[in-house]
């Protein structure tokens, strides 16, 4: 009698040759975060949702080591919101963060921010300064803007609804923060909407190379709405025509005609402040 042979156990399927497919171990799947819910990331874009909106906070999500992050448990602690600590990769995953996005090893999920539109425009009747967008589609140069309307303390940003950037977590990101504290209004004709704006008492100036007077040699008015155009573009021209006076930066040689929109607006809304005390809530 032969001895008994025991099967060689079926393997499966690791070929690598022709038409043989290749096994692989599944992979995890990746969470998906609540798509009702903003994810807001880094250290002082974070800070900043804890300062202006803590009640909107529903989740905080940290890694690595919880002492350099025991100011935001602290906060988030004030606000309710139990602090969840995470492995990095675990974290990275959940976070669906990309190499380029700088988060800091913390996270939030917030209920979306609050975008105003034409209606809304009554809430700036006892406004200064606001800054309206033309067609700015740039997220660095839209971030660059929130930031310094935040810093300077103008009071609403207002920005087109098609053609233009979205307030999107890259643009929140690149803000530092800056876009809690400023009204973002999105609105759909901004030419009509700068005649509403006339009619709460806002001059309208727009920002324009070949504007009449520099930023130094105007006067601004109480209540301005200070318009500044696409990058390379400028102003369209039906914009330009609801502007009551055009001016303009000086500078500027053969090659380097003009700043972007994001610096232009820095060095624009910081001479409108001038000799001006910055806004305090």
């Amino acid at each position: 009698m032969r001895p008994t042979r025991n099967k060689p156990q079926k393997r499966h399927a690791t070929h690598h040759g022709p038409g043989k497919p290749v096994a692989h171990p599944p992979r995890p799947k990746q969470a998906q975060l609540p798509s009702n819910l903003e994810r807001i990331f880094g250290k002082h874009s974070v800070r900043a949702v804890f300062l202006t909106r803590p009640r909107m906070v529903r989740r905080l999500i940290i890694a690595g080591d919880e002492s350099y992050h025991a100011d935001f448990i602290e906060m988030a602690g004030r606000a309710g919101v139990k602090p969840e600590f995470l492995q990095w990769p675990e974290f990275e995953r959940l976070g669906h963060f990309t190499k380029d996005e700088k988060h800091q090893g913390i996270f939030i999920l917030a209920e979306p921010r609050k975008i105003y539109a034409e209606k809304d425009f009554e809430s700036l009747a006892e406004a200064r300064v606001v800054l309206a967008l033309d067609q700015i589609s740039n997220p660095q140069n839209f971030a660059t803007i929130l930031r310094s309307a935040a810093f300077f303390g103008v009071e609403a940003v207002i920005v087109l609804r098609d053609r233009s950037v979205d307030v999107s977590s890259e643009v929140v990101r690149y803000a530092v923060g800056g876009a809690e504290f400023v009204k973002i209004f999105r609105v759909t004709n901004l030419s009509q909407g700068l005649d509403v704006l006339k009619d709460l008492g806002f001059a309208v100036i727009g920002l324009d190379e070949r504007g009449e007077k520099t930023l130094a040699e105007t006067v601004f008015p109480g209540k301005i709405v200070f318009v500044v155009g696409a990058e390379g573009e400028g102003l369209r021209p039906k914009t330009k025509k609801y502007c009551d006076a055009l001016v303009r930066i000086p500078g500027g040689r053969p090659g380097l005609e003009s700043l972007n929109a994001g610096v232009a607006t820095a060095v624009a809304v910081a001479e409108i402040f001038r000799n001006t005390p910055l806004h305090t809530p």
